[in-house]
């Protein structure tokens, strides 16, 4: 098991990993042989486990051999971090998809990932279309059919008069959409998840971070595609005329005050409504939600923390301070955590105001 002392005696701090395999936890088993895990956390992917075992007695080869599709659960035991106790760390539960053998010495790695493979949400292809529905309703078929628990935490329900699904699966089609929709998708402990990000940005911070408290950091402020605005335009066959209205956002990220670029988008898709100011308000919305979806990487930043005591997660808020003009809010966009050292490198970016 990958363990980290720090001291000798009881009151020290220690770590470790706990591993349920197929609903048997085999933690003390395989305490000899863990090698290496890393964990990846995405904001917007499936999550990630890599776990690298020795297999000095060919079990692993053998009696053990691990089959695609096997749950894995892992957590990981904190004893005596910033108190005296002990606290767990739930990774969450991951589905076999790679399986790698080599030697010498005999090594077995495995490779977990946070969806059932046999939902076939991501892998099978598939043909259909759907008429005047909203994304929600969509994303419930899919659940559904996938035997997933779908959690919807978003405001705008985009509507759309046809969809096709043309020979891809349902988790590249519901990425599309919810792109399109300014809404994130995850796939994690056989749930779907469809949410909001500038809900999640309204949050308090659930951590601090200072420029202390990093091994190393880098900023960075990304001009190629951002905007102060946007124009969406669409033809209005009752009125027989072309429509345009234009959303503004408060700033530009990283740039000074009144720099002006606008985003020109043409809809071409009825308008739901049953008055020009619920349509231009619809209007609006996907102005916004697109506007914002160019906007999000304007400012970004990574770091690396040792690991603490408190669990941090993708999409978690934290506040950055100590950086100057890079102060403030940031959502965490990936976290890779290295058990081995229990290390912690973090994507973020800023969070964006005005939206």
């Amino acid at each position: 098991m990958i363990t980290l002392h720090l001291g000798e005696d009881e009151t020290a701090r220690r770590g470790s990993l706990v591993v349920i395999y197929e609903g048997k936890n085999i933690s003390k088993d395989i305490a000899d042989s863990i090698l290496e895990c890393t964990y990846r956390d995405s904001i917007n992917e499936f999550d990630t486990i890599d776990l690298t075992l020795e297999d000095r007695y060919g079990l692993w080869i053998g009696a053990w051999s691990p089959q695609k599709g096997d749950k894995l659960q892992i957590k990981y035991k904190l004893t005596n971090w910033n108190r005296k106790g002990t606290i767990y760390h739930n990774l969450g539960d991951f589905y076999i998809d790679n399986i790698d053998y080599s030697g010498p010495p005999d090594i077995v790695s495995l490779r977990g990932i946070s969806v059932d493979i046999a939902s076939n949400i991501m892998d099978s292809k598939e043909y259909k279309s759907w008429e005047d529905v909203t994304i929600k309703k969509i994303a419930e078929d899919i659940a559904k059919k996938c035997n997933l628990e779908l959690e919807c935490d978003f405001e705008f329900n985009r509507v759309y008069q046809r969809v096709e699904q043309k020979l891809e699966s349902d988790y590249t089609l519901l990425k599309r959409l919810c792109s399109e929709a300014g809404i994130t998708i995850k796939l994690y402990s056989d749930r779907l998840i469809l949410f909001e990000e500038s809900k999640y940005e309204a949050r308090d911070p659930q951590m601090k971070i200072s420029k202390l408290d990093c091994k190393d950091y880098r900023f960075s402020i990304d001009d190629t595609d951002t905007y102060s605005g946007c124009r969406i335009s669409y033809y209005d066959y009752m009125l027989d005329k072309k429509i345009e209205h234009t959303f503004y956002t408060k700033q530009r990220p990283g740039y000074k005050k009144n720099t002006q670029r606008l985003l020109f988008l043409n809809h071409d898709a009825a308008v739901p409504g049953e008055t020009q100011q619920q349509k231009k308000e619809y209007l609006l919305k996907i102005a916004q939600k697109e506007l914002r979806e160019k906007n999000k990487t304007g400012i970004t930043c990574s770091l690396t923390l040792m690991g603490q005591e408190q669990q941090l997660s993708a999409s978690d808020i934290v506040a950055v301070y100590s950086f100057g003009r890079f102060d403030g809010n940031y959502i965490v966009t990936e976290i890779t955590t290295d058990y081995s050292e229990y290390q912690h490198s973090i994507s973020l970016r800023k969070c964006l105001e005005g939206y």
